[in-house]
Parts: structure tokens; sequence; C-alpha cells
């Protein structure tokens, strides 16, 4: 809760209450914590996944893959515990609106829902052309890998949903609406989420669907995080996204 000052008393100092309004507001400045988060992530990551291909002799095998997004999460948390520190009341909960109720299921559920449904209409629009691809390689290369499958798909429907949204909606949002206001901050997070996705220099100009696709995921779940005020739809809605991909892929 934010603290207030009470009127002095007999020239005594004013003393702090509480008011029942939400926490301290993230500082705009905390995002510059945000990109260095994500940058020592992909180093961190990176230098993971290389010591894993190094010692299995595969650089895109659910070890690298595991290793790789370890390290890039480590940085995304790490940069979400040092604002709390800084800046908030040091509870990711109580600074990033982490929680859950039973109602975000249905929620998350609409949220995936939607977001499927924006990511076809955005690969749609570029089909036939070479900016249409795919960032689901990474589930497919291991279809007839039980265990490699496995592996993928929890880091996708686990990993990935709990530390994205906590740095996206939850960091990075909270951090720019403090100078960009709700909306402009939703919209931009979106952005940079959907540029993390970008495949890299392999998949060319094929990548530009994937990040317009994702981006539109993420303006999605900004729109639900503020909507429900909690992380946890968001979550949901993660989690049956990227289970829809894994799902897609053992069907076909």
């Amino acid at each position: 809760m934010r603290a207030v000052a009470s009127p002095t008393v007999a020239g005594q100092p004013p003393v702090p209450q509480t008011t029942g309004g939400p926490g301290p507001t993230i500082p705009a400045r905390a995002a510059w914590w945000a990109v260095l988060g994500l940058l020592v992530g992909e180093v961190l990551g990176s230098i993971l996944a290389a010591i894993a291909a190094a010692g299995t002799g595969s650089a895109r095998g659910p070890v690298a893959t595991l290793l790789g997004e370890l390290g890039l999460w480590a940085g995304m948390l790490g940069a979400c515990l040092l604002v709390t520190r800084h800046y908030g009341t040091g509870s990711l909960a109580r600074d990033y609106t982490v929680g859950f109720r039973p109602r975000d299921l249905l929620s998350g559920l609409g949220a995936a829902i939607a977001g499927l449904i924006a990511a076809q209409v955005v690969s749609a629009a570029f089909a036939g052309t070479s900016l249409h691809g795919t960032n689901t390689q990474i589930l497919s290369g291991e279809r007839g890998n039980g265990v490699g499958f496995a592996v993928v798909t929890l880091i996708a429907a686990i990993g990935a949903p709990f530390f994205e949204e906590l740095f996206f909606r939850g960091l990075l949002r909270t951090a720019l609406a403090a100078r960009l206001g709700p909306v402009g901050a939703i919209w931009v997070q979106a952005i940079i989420f959907g540029a993390l996705h970008y495949g890299g220099a392999g998949y060319g100009l094929a990548n530009v669907s994937v990040v317009l696709a994702i981006a539109a995921f993420g303006v999605i779940l900004g729109y639900t995080a503020r909507l429900t005020g909690r992380l946890g739809a968001g979550m949901v809605a993660h989690c049956l996204f990227n289970l829809a991909a894994a799902v897609t892929i053992l069907a076909t």
C-alpha cells in the first residue's frame, strides 16, 4: 500500500498511514532494467546452449533448448527481482500483480482463442509470400523423439508462460505505463514481445509474419492483464496457445 502522512499532532512528525490503493508504482526508468535483463538473458542463454550443443552434438536438441531458455529466463527473473527490490515492495506478487483465481481459467481460455484467431489472421495475410513463416521448428524438430518433444512442450507450455508473463505483462508493462499510459504500454510491450520471437538470420524475411503474429497475441495478453488485474489469466492463455501448437504438430 502507498504510504500517506497523517496531520501532525503537537509538534510530532507525520505518522505514515496506509491507504487501500495499489502498491508503489514501478517507475518508467525500470524499463531499462528490463532491457538489461533481456540482454543478459540472451547472452547467458546462448552460452549455455553452446555448452549443451558441444556436449550433445546437437545445437537444436532439447538439452540445448532447455539450457538456452533457462539462461533467458534467469535474465528476465533477475530483472524482475532487482526492480521490485529497488523500486517496489519487494514482492513479485504485489508489484507485478502475480495472482490466480478460478475464473482466470475461463478468461485465459477466451484470451487463448482470441490469440489463436489473431495469429491465424496475420499468418493468412502473408500466406504465399516470402514474409510467411513459423516459429514451431523447435517442436516439429522433436516430433519423432518422445522425450525430446515432451521436454520442449513443457518448456513452451509451463516455463515460457510463467517467466514471459511475469517479465512482459508484469515488469515491462508496469514500467512503461508510468511513461506511456496503460494503453501505450500494452502496445509497446507487445512489439518487444513479438521482436523477441524473431527466429534469427536463418529464417530470413519469413520472420516478419511470426513477429507480427506474436505481437498481436502480446496485445491480447496485455489487455487481459489489465482487465483482470492479474497475470494468472494471461499465463493460462499463454500455456493454451503454446499447447495448441504442440497438438497441431502431433496431429499432422
